[in-house]
Parts: C-alpha cells; sequence; structure tokens
C-alpha cells in the first residue's frame, strides 16, 4: 500500500538517550547506516518528505503495482540489516528507532499482496491533494524550475494513468468501487478537471512577477498547452472508467471489503496497519458494544444534570436540533473552536513538563474537500508556514452541530495533534524518519486521550460541553462496531448507518460520508482512535499503580510524547522502561 504511513526542541534530554561513547558500539554504527539509507530512499522518493522540509520536488511517485514491487524490496532488505543488529549495543533510544524503524517496513511489505484491495481514488486515500500540492507550491526562481514545473506536469498526467489503469486491472479481479462511492469519487477527480486557464495547475503572473516577468506569457501559454493536451485527457481518462454505464452496472451495491477475493485477509490486515495491535475483528467489535452501553450510561447521567425533562431518546434528539448548537457563518465556527482552547491554556502547565514552539488556530478546509469529507483535518507547521491549524469544514453549517467543538478542538489542537505532532517535528534529537512516522493508534489514540484528558483541566465546565465529549466518545466507539461490521461481518452500510443514527449525534450527511469512510476509504483506520487511546490510558494506569507518590503525570506524559509517535507494543516497552527508571529516580 503505497505511503499509506503518511499526519520543541526539548531542553532536557530525551529519555533514555546515552552519553556519547568514545567509540560507539558496533550496533550503533550499523544502525545508523540503515536509517541513513531509508531516509536517503525516502528524501529521493516521497515528495510528502520533501515538502515537509521545504525542498523542491522533481519526482512524482510511481503508483503501479510494479512501483510498489520494487520499493517492497527495497524495504525488505532494510528488514534484513536489522534482523542483523545486536540489541545489547543499542541504547533504549536506539532499540525504539530499531523497533519502529522494523515496524514501519513490515507495514510496507506485507502490503505488497494485498496492493490490489485498495482503491487510490477516494477522498480520503488518493494522493490528488498530495499532487496538488506539488504543484502549487513551486517556487520559481530560475529557469529550472521552470523546466521542473512543466516536467511535472507530464509526470502528473502520468500518474493519473496508472491511477487509471490501476482501477481497471482491479476490475478485471472482480474489485470495482460500491455504487454509493462513485459519484463522491468523481466529484473529486474533476475538481481538478477545468478549462487550462482556470487550471489549479495554471501558473499566475503573480507566481512569475518576480523571477521571468519577459517571459512570462509564453510560459503560461505552454503550461495551459500541457494541461489542455496532457493534464485534463489524463483526468478526463480517469473519471471515463468510473462513470461508464458499464462500471456503474458492474459496481456492487454492498461495502466492505469481504466482499471482495482476498478481501477479508485484506481487511485484517489492515486492523493491525492500523491499530499496532493483535486483535481480531470480532474482539473489536465485542469491545465496541461494551463501550457504547457504558457511555449511554454517562450521557443518561449529563442528561439529569441539566434537569432535561425527556428521556434519552429525547435526549439526544435535543441535542442534535437545538439551534443553540448551530452557527451560520465560518466566523462563528471559529470562534466556537477557539473558545474552548483559551479555556485550557492556562493549565497546560500543570499537565506537561514540555510543550511545542509552534503556534496554533483554526482555518477554513479547502473548499474542493468540503464536500467529501465529514470534518476536516489538522495540517501541520511546515517551512514557510509556522502555525499548526485546524483546518475545519464549514460547508451545510445548518447540519453541523457545534455540540462537541470543545471536544473536537482539544483533539485536533491542545493537547492533542498540535502538541504530538509539532513536539515530533520540532525534537532535534530524532532521527528524520521518526519525525516522519505517524502510526494511526498513537496519532489518534493520543488526540483521543487529550479530549478524555481535557476534562480533568477543566476544559468541560458547561454540561453541555461534557455531552459534546461523551458524544464525540460514542461516534468514536461506534466505530469499532461499524467498521469491524461492515469490513469483516457482512453487515451492508445500511446495518451501519442505522446503528449510527441510534447510538450517535452525526447528521446523516456526515454518517453517510464516515459510513464509505470505513469501508471503501480507508477501511480499518477508524478503529485506532478508540484502540489507541484506550492502550494510552490502560498505560497510565498501569504507571500509577506501580509508581504510587512517584508518579508525575507531567513526567509520564512528557514520556509517551518524548520519543515521538511508535506503535503501541513499542509504547508498551517504552512505558515499562520508563517505570522502571522512575522507580529508581
Amino acid at each position: 500500500m503505497k505511503k499509506i504511513l503518511a499526519l520543541a526542541v526539548l531542553c532536557l534530554p530525551l529519555l533514555g538517550a546515552a552519553a556519547p561513547a568514545a567509540k560507539a558500539p558496533a550496533g550503533s554504527k550499523g544502525l545508523a547506516a540503515i536509517i541513513a539509507d531509508y531516509d536517503r530512499y525516502a528524501l529521493q522518493h516521497d515528495p510528502y518528505v520533501r515538502l515537509q522540509k521545504g525542498l523542491d520536488v522533481t519526482e512524482i511517485p510511481d503508483y503501479s503495482y510494479e512501483g510498489a514491487r520494487k520499493e517492497t524490496d527495497f524495504y525488505r532488505g532494510l528488514r534484513a540489516r536489522l534482523a542483523r543488529l545486536n540489541p545489547k549495543e543499542l541504547t533504549h533510544e536506539e532499540l525504539l528507532s530499531r523497533e519502529i524503524l522494523d515496524w514501519n517496513l513490515s507495514a510496507y511489505t506485507e502490503g505488497l499482496p494485498h496492493f490490489w484491495d485498495f482503491f487510490q481514488v477516494t477522498p480520503y486515500a488518493s494522493p490528488l491533494r498530495l499532487l496538488s500540492r506539488i504543484h502549487t507550491e513551486v517556487k520559481f526562481r530560475t529557469l529550472k524550475d521552470r523546466d521542473r514545473y512543466l516536467d511535472l506536469l507530464h509526470q502528473y498526467a502520468r500518474a493519473i494513468g496508472q491511477l487509471r489503469a490501476n482501477l481497471e486491472t482491479q476490475r478485471s479481479k472482480g474489485i470495482l468501487l460500491p455504487k454509493a462511492e462513485i459519484d463522491p469519487v468523481l466529484a473529486l477527480v474533476r475538481a481538478s478537471l477545468r478549462k487550462p486557464e482556470e487550471s489549479p495547475f495554471a501558473v499566475s503572473s503573480e507566481r512569475l512577477q518576480k523571477f521571468y516577468p519577459e517571459g512570462a506569457a509564453a510560459f503560461q501559454a505552454e503550461v495551459r498547452k500541457r494541461i489542455e493536451t496532457e493534464v485534463n485527457p489524463a483526468l478526463e481518462a480517469l473519471a471515463a472508467v468510473l462513470d461508464a454505464r458499464a462500471y456503474r452496472d458492474a459496481a456492487p451495491e454492498r461495502v466492505g471489503l469481504s466482499q471482495y477475493p482476498g478481501g477479508p485477509e485484506a481487511y485484517r490486515y489492515c486492523v493491525r496497519l492500523h491499530t499496532t495491535l493483535d486483535a481480531t475483528p470480532e474482539e473489536i467489535h465485542r469491545r465496541g458494544l461494551a463501550e457504547i452501553a457504558r457511555l449511554n450510561v454517562r450521557l443518561e447521567e449529563v442528561r439529569k444534570q441539566t434537569g432535561f425533562a425527556g428521556d434519552l431518546a429525547a435526549f439526544r434528539r435535543f441535542l442534535k436540533t437545538d439551534p443553540r448548537f448551530f452557527v451560520k457563518t465560518p466566523e462563528e465556527v471559529s470562534q466556537r473552536l477557539m473558545d474552548p482552547v483559551r479555556r485550557i491554556e492556562l493549565r497546560v502547565k500543570d499537565f506537561f513538563g514540555r510543550t511545542p514552539k509552534a503556534p496554533y488556530g483554526v482555518a477554513r478546509l479547502e473548499p474542493e474537500l468540503e464536500g467529501s469529507m465529514t470534518y476536516g483535518y489538522y495540517r501541520q507547521p511546515e517551512p514557510g508556514r509556522a502555525e499548526g491549524d485546524y483546518m475545519f469544514n464549514s460547508s451545510k453549517l445548518g447540519e453541523r452541530s457545534m455540540l462537541w467543538a470543545a471536544a473536537l478542538i482539544y483533539h485536533e489542537l491542545i493537547p492533542g495533534h498540535h502538541f504530538q505532532i509539532s513536539l515530533q517535528q520540532e525534537n532535534d534529537r530524532l532521527p528524520e524518519f521518526r519525525k516522519a512516522s505517524y502510526p494511526t493508534a498513537f496519532v489518534e489514540g493520543w488526540a483521543m486521550y487529550s479530549s478524555g484528558l481535557a476534562e480533568e483541566m477543566g476544559g468541560y465546565t458547561d454540561p453541555y460541553d461534557l455531552a459534546g465529549w461523551i458524544a464525540q466518545d460514542l461516534f468514536l466507539s461506534s466505530r469499532l462496531v461499524v467498521d469491524t461490521g461492515m469490513g469483516a461481518l457482512g453487515w451492508t452500510r445500511q446495518q451501519a448507518i442505522d446503528y449510527m443514527r441510534e447510538n450517535t449525534l452525526e447528521s446523516d450527511r456526515q454518517i453517510g460520508t464516515e459510513t464509505l469512510r470505513y469501508s471503501v476509504d480507508i477501511p480499518g483506520q477508524a478503529l485506532a482512535y478508540k484502540l489507541g487511546s484506550s492502550e494510552i490510558w490502560a498505560l497510565r494506569r498501569k504507571a500509577e499503580e506501580e509508581l504510587g507518590k512517584k508518579f508525575d503525570l507531567r513526567r509520564f506524559h512528557d514520556a509517551v510524547l518524548g520519543s515521538g509517535a511508535m506503535p503501541m507494543a513499542v509504547l508498551r516497552e517504552h512505558v515499562a522502561w520508563w517505570i522502571d527508571q522512575e522507580k529508581r529516580r
């Protein structure tokens, strides 16, 4: 699965970092060489890595099966080298690097047999947003940049052609997009399909005014010609595959990987990939049902606290429809999101010893994405843009309750994604690959943990804000039920929709896009939020029990975040090591 692992300079040394030795152990040298080769490969072939570093992108990835096979062969070689290292010759941080890198490489290599089981054109899994960024962020400084841009247009058309060819190969294998997903995908593809002069790939005069002004018109004409003769035909051909009557007629009504050849195995791979845990779909499904039951009891307690006269079903309807929970403008969305942040800012120092340098805020989601994404996403700091922002969706505001604005922004900004991702980026003691490693269970698990931690930080002073947090937990817990239901247990999408209508406070529009996300776009990914969060809470309880009066919550949080994101199995080992160090302190 191509690039599926995609999301402060610390005052104190990282936990476990050893003092410089006169002579590095052989294991250290060997590990450093492997990491250097891995980083070099990523820097050459991964445009996301280059964009994060503010470097020019010259190469668009190969999205073909042959490209994935070549990449996998390289990663297998690195894994073999890692296996030959002697763990006794590594420091604690080096051991973490070894285990994290081995897990990353295994995720790539184990994914190759499932290459044809996943669609590369869906809103949450498509590379189209990345490909667009590659072009919009080109800086024109020399004639080489002009030539590079034209070549990138050619490479873009080639990449779109590969996505089309992959769809056609999948069709020959009996793997077609479900009917319900076809139109959202077509809308995404056609968002980039415009007249040459209006295309997102056209180059404005403003981008050229400091360079090559005398030749701007000729260059812009050449860009328009490339768009007309290469880019747009490639996009049209991709859209034509999906929009053809034959494809629509053959597309299945059902959703979920289990309906396809090899689908059950592919879904189990997704579960391992995203949760980084050894849990079966059946176990996860049962956990989800139990969590929904627990949270409904807690929501009933909040109903009584507010004095609401109706029963729990009526309270749900009230929370979903009362005008106080809706706004009319993007500016009001921004205010509703930032007010809770200001509420807990002064408490941060009581819960964290280290905080990131990067500022944070909110901004509106790109218009072309608002129709196909349920919410938005966290946009991390990058060269030239120091701020980390939550990009919120402000379309259809009449259908978007702000009930859980507080829980959402604690998840996305502080102490959630912004803290975790920015601390990781700013940590110069981490190898580059660890700065760019984002296992879903850790990243989303920490963010969900943060929404719960915010209750301890005084973030839910209003009972309706607390109801919003419970509603968010209900939503994320319901994913354990419906993702596994559609992915492994034969549920129809309608069953999943009905279950979420009954047990969450989501609108029908949101449930519609979410159920497609779970069943088609990125199966298994939604499981990582609740399972990752539960794992962090369990590790905290373990540390509290073993350390007793020695337990310091600030130091625990610094330990969890101080070495960057990692698979949950590795985090268990790391926290166990930290507990041992704390006992000796």
